[in-house]
């Protein structure tokens, strides 16, 4: 029996129990810990070629296990058929790219002053501390996982207590896939020790490093914990994306992305699109568009939340902005409550204009389908917009290519989509934020980068004696 004992998990929806939880305390923490550095003893010297054979039969397993993996992500959250499939085909993409990834830690020989043989290899920290998202599950849990066991580390996952199911499942699908024993480490914590035990974990010497996907809130406080104890971390933090809106644009083509980047998995996207810039001259077309297109939504039950008393909050925000003279462009009457069902967890998308900058929606991530119109009369006004906020995750251009792309070469932002929708992720592609969406990337390149270090050896031919008389 765990010395941090049980808890029992209820489902976002119906909030009937779902699962009984084992936790771990302080001493099942430490075994984790030191479980996963004996396995990077091993792992971290495996050769390349074998860890991408490992990964490559965890992608194997993965689609052979969807129907298994989805129906415990339903058993803890009620999510959308349309989440589940692209973060299926998400999760894909990137295993895939990471078995890759494994065989791609190429280091260098750079020139020398001294015409000595330098090398530069890559190296594994070694036991990595992941924290991923519960709001995209599959692709973030294994993201998290794929890319530092590609680089050579072992990885300790703190499962959230939200979909606990599905990340416990990864354990034996990694297991089966022939990882060896200890260098996945998953590990439960109670809502009310968390905090205390993932200190443990990032103050712990053998945790050499961190990657947490979340709130710009929480990575805040994780990253002083990780800077305290001089730990290496990724961070990809909220956002809070912008679509602009340019004369040239197929209105009919933004609406429709815009409103799909805004709504998709009820708005529960880091890159969910929540800010629309339009330009004055385009701006009453568009808003009929965006309008009509939302109406093609009319009719559904709405759009879960997971997290508890999120409609409560996201209610309460829009509120505020409400009564501190925002507009109210859709639906025609103020509360995001689905008219179909009574449930509080359910929410339906809401369009503003003219948001006050001093209330939370003008500058804060709202996690839910909510979006806000604001309009600017030149590219330089545009540019202040966008940049105007303090997260720079993901964003996007609608218009010609001449006009879009001066733009999107000045915009502050990890990733700017040109006539695409701001929700976009793929193995080939660095992904990350700038300002408080974080720093480090997940991905390809970028992961190598983040989950590996530089050693330079020097080859000095015979050597050669200094001049000790000098000093």
């Amino acid at each position: 029996m765990s010395s941090g004992g049980s808890v029992t998990v209820r489902h976002s929806k119906t909030r009937q129990p779902s699962c009984e939880l084992v936790v771990a305390g302080e001493g099942e923490t430490r075994q984790a810990v030191e479980g996963s550095w004996q396995a990077f003893e091993r792992w971290g010297i495996v050769p390349a070629w074998e860890r991408r054979r490992v990964i490559s039969k965890v992608l194997g397993l993965l689609q052979e296990r969807f129907p298994l993996l989805a129906e415990a992500l339903h058993a803890d959250a009620a999510v959308s058929d349309i989440l589940v499939a692209a973060d299926q085909r998400s999760a894909t993409n990137l295993t895939d790219g990471a078995a890759d990834t494994a065989i791609n830690l190429d280091g260098w020989i750079p020139p020398t002053t001294d015409g000595a043989l330098a090398l530069v290899t890559r190296q594994p920290y070694g036991p990595v501390l992941s924290i991923p998202a519960f709001n995209y599950p599959l692709t973030l849990a294994l993201r998290s996982i794929v890319y530092p066991l590609a680089c050579g580390n072992t990885v300790i996952l703190k499962s959230s207590i939200l979909i606990p199911q599905l990340h416990n499942a990864l354990a034996r699908l990694f297991a089966d896939a022939g990882l060896p024993d200890g260098a996945l480490q998953i590990i439960n914590f109670s809502e009310e020790d968390v905090a205390q035990r993932v200190e443990q974990l990032i103050a712990d010497p053998l945790v050499r490093m961190v990657n947490f996907t979340g709130s710009t809130d929480l990575g805040r406080k994780l990253a002083a914990k990780c800077g305290e104890h001089l730990k290496p971390s990724v961070m990809e933090l909220g956002g809070k994306s912008p679509a602009t809106v340019l004369p040239s644009a197929d209105l009919k083509l933004a609406a429709n992305n815009i409103l799909f980047g805004g709504i998709f998995n009820s708005g529960q996207v880091c890159m969910s699109t929540e800010r629309i810039l339009v330009h004055e001259s385009v701006a009453s077309d568009f808003e009929k568009e965006l309008v009509i297109a939302a109406k093609e939504l009319e009719g559904r039950d709405g759009f879960e939340l997971v997290r508890p008393n999120a409609v409560e909050e996201i209610e309460a925000h829009i509120d505020e902005a409400i009564q501190a003279g925002a507009k109210l462009v859709y639906p025609s009457h103020p509360s995001p409550t689905s008219p179909a069902s009574v449930h509080s967890t359910s929410c339906r998308p809401v369009i503003l204009s003219n948001i006050p900058s001093h209330v939370f929606l003008a500058t804060t991530e709202s996690f839910a389908p909510v979006l806000s119109l604001q309009t600017f009369s030149n590219p330089s006004q545009a540019l202040s917009l966008a940049n105007g906020i303090s997260t720079g995750l993901s964003s996007s251009i609608f218009g010609s290519l001449d006009e879009a792309l001066p733009l999107a070469q000045r915009i502050e932002a990890g990733a700017v989509h040109i006539n695409g929708m701001t929700i976009h992720d793929q193995h080939g592609l660095p992904f990350g934020g700038i300002k408080d969406s974080g720093w480090g990337r997940f991905n390809g390149r970028g992961a190598v980068e983040a989950f590996t270090w530089t050693r330079n050896v020097v080859w000095n031919g015979n050597g050669h004696l200094l001049p000790l008389q000098a000093l």
